[in-house]
């Protein structure tokens, strides 16, 4: 990639970076979810740049920006969007965001309304799992079974799934050592990143959302999407779609219908600004 693509910025001593895919048109900026990076959004960024300026963020812990730091929590992610949507000048914004990225999205649109022009949350809901209330204790068994090193990219591809947008993704974020190939995050960062998950719930400010929002589920997703639905229908300026044979990653597992259903909200959000 193109390093005149990456952006470097100062948050309370913080490094982040930010893709600028390009584009020309409003600005949209793509958050990932836990464990991704930026450049994870790269096939959605080739449809949106046709009528948007689209930034995707390295948020912390992630991707190339700064690692091994004290505070990951969600305050402090949310600040992070914040003041990256301030320096790079590009108010009011649509915001994108899945899982973990989700969450923060809908938090910025939340405290900062002057912020953001539009919403779109890919499955993130505003109140934890009562029955799985252990999110790192998840997070950390799910990290813990990928047989690293990988001894090669082929053995990474083949545990991630074979030739699909999917691996490939997962297949990006590795980085060659001595002994094989490892995940660019921390561990222990991602295990902290999900810290405050298991017992806030966001209601309240989900409810002083102002923008129009559009929450996406995975009809093959661990997150049961009667919460989704529940959330869509607690805002006037909301609705909830529901993509068939997706997963978590949904962008990933079903790109196409995703866009659709993405490209067919941005179409309604440019007809009423």
């Amino acid at each position: 990639m193109n390093t005149k693509m990456r952006r470097y910025l100062k948050v309370g001593g913080v490094r982040l970076c930010c893709v600028d895919f390009g584009g020309d048109g409003p600005p949209v900026l793509l958050l990932h979810g836990l464990a991704g990076r930026g450049l994870e959004w790269r096939e959605s960024a080739s449809w949106l740049r046709e009528h948007y300026h689209v930034y995707a963020l390295d948020q912390r812990g992630h991707g190339m920006s700064d690692k091994g730091l004290n505070d990951y929590s969600r305050d402090a992610y949310v600040k992070d969007v914040i003041s990256v949507i301030e320096q790079l000048q590009v108010q009011p914004v649509l915001l994108i965001g899945q899982s973990m990225g989700g969450q923060n999205a809908y938090l910025v649109a939340s405290r900062r309304p002057d912020l953001v022009c539009g919403l779109i949350v890919v499955e993130a809901t505003v109140s934890p799992d009562p029955d799985k209330p252990d999110v790192q204790g998840k997070i950390r068994k799910w990290l813990h079974s990928w047989p690293l090193p990988f001894p090669s990219l082929a053995d990474a591809r083949a545990y991630f799934g074979g030739d699909t947008l999917y691996a490939q993704t997962w297949l990006e974020i590795l980085e060659e050592r001595s002994d094989g190939f490892w995940p660019q995050f921390h561990f222990e960062d991602m295990i902290s990143s999900v810290a405050d998950q298991g017992g806030h719930d966001y209601t309240d400010e989900w409810l002083r959302i102002q923008c129009p929002a559009l929450l996406v589920g995975g009809e093959k997703s661990f997150l049961p999407q009667e919460k989704l639905c529940a959330m869509a229908q607690q805002l006037p300026h909301a609705r909830y779609v529901q993509i068939a044979n997706a997963d978590h990653d949904l962008h990933l597992s079903q790109p196409q219908v995703w866009r659709q259903e993405a490209e067919a909200f941005l179409r309604n959000l440019d007809h009423i600004r």
